[in-house]
């Protein structure tokens, strides 16, 4: 077998796609943001009664946003929440974030059409909650759950069991409007269609329109809410935003959230997406930079998600080529390498300018046969598998900080992307990682594992194939989020290297769901076209959803290689991301 070398070539060579056993011979290869408190906005009066509950349970407690209540501590006036869940857990939720006081509020019944109820709280300036409907009888069943209508005994207890379960869920929701009622102040409600207004003692419930309703408080409250609404420029103006469809919280719920907000003197928009990077939301997050922003129902993550993602594009710091969301806006081309080590990849075969001039000439091949725009890139071997153990005994060897700069400051210039590839030999990815932070906290650079590399105690390069856990993968993505989230960055590329299977470890339980990362799992191997495909289409199957794939090309080693116009018309789906060895 050959013999390791102070730096070893990188080249995968397997006769099978992913063998079960190695042949001996061949080197194989990712709110704070967030209020729910009292604002002192047009229509509130910021007063040391305005504390939420989710306040009063110190600063490290939080409800559940699937309960409707933001899910983290009151912070000042700005920031970035999320209101979900039930529509009159969604609209106490509302309240709580808009009004410190109020002394009327309007009640409604969330099976109605709320539309009157919520014109009415925006002209008095007050905020619109809501109670559930009276809950209908169980279909067959009686309460005692005995059969009626033919339902058998079994369909009638479980009918039974539901309508008590409503019962309950009825009672909890009342008991919220009640205590939310409470901290506001409140001393006379308009209730529009509620069926049961018991659970009230001592507030004065009138009826829709009720011309008692328009106090001198309530007036005076609608007077601010309205001269708060005609001033659109103003730069504290809070904004809730929502999609077409939102989600559980339902027609009612939504209509309660905006009637509340808009009371309050707050602006509402429909977003056609919900990912504030989207290119037709980027602006409205930024005109908005300093500012309170709710996100209202479901599809926009959790509230640290909203939070992370709405703070990106209010920065407004963009990819090489624009924009904040690597994919689908775009497909990559890259050489891959070490810088001046040939024998490692083609990006070591000439310096910075002359690989820039080349991996451009690639990408613009390329173009022709992709609808998105196909952009340059580097993957630059930033650690190097070395034969020896080095003084630390990892048999790793790292790339200085400053020797990199140069390539990614002109990368960034030339609009090129740069990803930082970590052979680790018997370190822990993330402690290399780490050592990167520097680079990775530019909008051009992201990361990329390489399993191959990443040596298990006693183990040697070129006689054993690495691998890695999901679990350590985890806590690296993990980490590269927060990073971009810490600093605003827009999406960062995390690639996984692996041509077998068994390179990834628990690969189903990978953590996909940061929406600060793209992950992408790129298919390392060489060969034939055939046995390049088998590789492909193995390591696709069972892949956990969100992760997208990428393509090598080795110039050597492949039999033959891929033209550009093979790579993206035979190899399906076509690849986000081809490198070139």
């Amino acid at each position: 077998m050959p013999q390791p070398t102070d730096r070893m070539p990188h080249r995968p060579l397997h006769p099978r796609p992913l063998p079960p056993r190695m042949d001996e011979r061949r080197a194989g290869r990712a709110v704070a943001l967030a209020v729910a408190g009292a604002l002192a906005l047009a229509g509130c009066t910021a007063s040391g009664t305005g504390t939420t509950a989710t306040e009063a349970a110190g600063p490290a407690a939080s409800l559940q946003s699937g309960e409707g209540v933001l899910a983290v501590p009151a912070a000042q006036d700005a920031g970035y929440g999320r209101v979900s869940g039930s529509p009159a857990a969604a609209a106490v939720a509302a309240s709580r974030t808009f009004f410190a006081s109020a002394q009327v509020a309007v009640l409604a019944s969330d099976t109605g059409d709320v539309a009157p109820a919520a014109e009415r709280a925006r002209a008095l300036g007050v905020p619109l909650l809501l109670v559930p409907g009276q809950p209908a009888p169980a279909a067959g069943a009686s309460e005692s759950g005995t059969a009626e209508d033919g339902a058998t005994t079994d369909e009638a207890k479980a009918d039974a069991a539901k309508a008590e379960a409503a019962k309950k869920d009825a009672a909890k929701a009342q008991a919220a409007v009640a205590a939310e009622l409470s901290r506001l102040g409140v001393r006379s409600v308009e209730a529009y269609a509620v069926p049961d207004t018991s659970f009230l003692p001592g507030i004065d419930v009138v009826d829709p329109g009720s011309t008692s309703v328009p106090d001198a408080a309530a007036q005076d409250n609608a007077d601010q809410a309205n001269a708060a609404q005609a001033s659109t420029s103003d730069a504290g103006r809070a904004a809730v935003v929502h999609l077409k469809d939102p989600g559980a919280l339902g027609a009612a719920g939504l209509a309660a959230v905006t009637a509340t907000a808009q009371a309050a003197g707050a602006e509402v928009s429909e977003l056609a997406t919900a990912d504030p990077r989207a290119e037709q939301n980027r602006q409205f997050f930024a005109e908005r930079e300093g500012r309170l922003v709710v996100a209202a129902g479901d599809g926009f993550g959790s509230t640290a998600d909203f939070g992370s993602t709405a703070a990106t594009a209010a920065a407004g710091s963009e990819l090489p080529g624009g924009g904040q969301l690597l994919f689908p806006q775009r497909r990559m081309v890259a050489l891959y390498g070490h810088p001046g080590t040939p024998s490692l990849g083609l990006l070591g075969e000439q310096g910075i300018e002359e690989s820039i001039a080349r991996v451009k000439k690639l990408a613009a091949e390329y173009q022709p046969y992709s609808k998105e725009p196909v952009q340059p890139a580097f993957e630059i071997i930033t650690t190097v598998a070395t034969g020896h153990s080095g003084t630390d005994g990892k048999y790793s060897a790292y790339t200085a900080v400053d020797k990199l700069k140069p390539w990614i400051d002109a990368a960034q210039k030339a609009g090129v992307y740069v990803v930082l590839d970590l052979q680790p030999g018997r370190n822990d990815f993330l402690v290399q990682a780490k050592k990167y932070e520097e680079l990775l906290k530019r909008p051009n650079v992201g990361l990329a594992l390489d399993p191959e590399w990443r040596l298990k105690p006693n183990q040697r390069h070129l006689v054993q194939i690495g691998s890695v856990d999901a679990a350590e993968i985890n806590k690296v993505s993990a980490w590269l989020a927060e990073l971009v989230r810490e600093h605003a960055l827009p999406q960062k590329m995390l690639i996984l290297h692996q041509f077998q299977l068994r390179m990834i470890r628990d690969r189903d339980t990978l953590e996909t769901g940061h929406p600060e990362l793209s992950l992408v799992l790129h298919a390392d191997g060489n060969g034939t076209p055939g046995q390049k495909q088998d590789t492909w289409n193995a390591l696709r199957r069972d892949l956990p959803p969100g992760i997208r794939m990428a393509w090598k090309n080795f110039i050597d080693e492949d039999e033959p290689t891929f033209s550009p116009k093979r790579t993206y018309s035979e190899v399906d789906p076509k690849p986000w991301f081809v490198s070139y060895q």
